[in-house]
């Protein structure tokens, strides 16, 4: 369910969290393996690969609540640590072109030598258009940043992202995104992300592989863990 970069994440979260149908009650799940965890141009586990699962519930009426946990580390001189995301939300559909997705999540990491300063609060709001076109807003009040001096704040953040999926050869499709994300505190800035690159159905399992890369002001905002120009290769397994 995460705003990962390479369109195809967030489209199958979305087919999770607005299902064309909702007619019964729902369990499901996913468990990926990454080669690097990115969320909006901006790596979380130091350019390093992940393992992450996912469980979820969504019901009749369109109620959805989860949990999402990923390993992270945030600092090379940091021990790794784990990301642990408890989402709430409701997915509906309109028609039979459109589906949507509201969420609000609270993101911990229980074992990070900094405690509790990178915990924040996240609300967004996804749209998709004939599961192939999608647009997100984010607004986290809280967001953390690390400032030259060393010191972490809670700062806001607003992105937007648009994503698209389509297919190109059997079941080979083609995807891309671009977002744009203002980080706010002291010398406040923003920075555009972008992807592209392709995904391959095997269902249950999904093969991604995006190249990730962002502008210059994401490196001025967030270091080291800013992707510039890479290769990610993602393999997801739904339950």
């Amino acid at each position: 369910m995460r705003l990962v970069a390479g369109g195809v994440v967030l489209f199958l979260g979305l087919v999770v969290g607005a299902p064309r149908c909702i007619g019964a009650d729902h369990w499901g799940g996913s468990l990926t393996a990454t080669s690097d965890y990115i969320v909006r141009g901006i790596s979380r586990t130091d350019n390093r690969a992940a393992i992450q699962g996912e469980l979820h519930y969504l019901s009749a009426s369109g109620f959805l609540a989860g949990l999402f946990a990923s390993n992270t580390q945030f600092d090379p001189e940091d021990r790794r640590d784990v990301e642990i995301n408890a989402y709430l939300g409701f997915g509906w559909t309109a028609g039979s072109d459109w589906s949507g997705r509201i969420l609000a999540s609270h993101y911990t990491y229980p074992w990070n030598p900094a405690g509790s300063g990178y915990d924040y609060d996240e609300f967004d709001v996804s749209l998709v258009f004939q599961d192939w076109l999608g647009v997100t807003l984010v607004y986290a009040p809280n967001a953390w940043r690390d400032l030259p001096s060393g010191a972490l704040i809670g700062v806001r953040n607003e992105a937007a992202e648009l994503n698209l999926q389509r297919p190109l050869l059997g079941k080979l499709s083609g995807t891309a995104g671009i977002g744009y994300s203002r980080v706010a505190g002291p010398n406040p800035g923003d920075y555009v992300y972008w992807s592209v690159g392709a995904a391959y159905d095997l269902a249950p399992v999904s093969i991604v592989l995006s190249y990730v890369n962002t502008t210059a002001g994401a490196k001025a905002l967030l270091y080291n863990n800013a992707a510039g120009g890479r290769w990610t290769g993602t393999v997801i397994w739904r339950f």
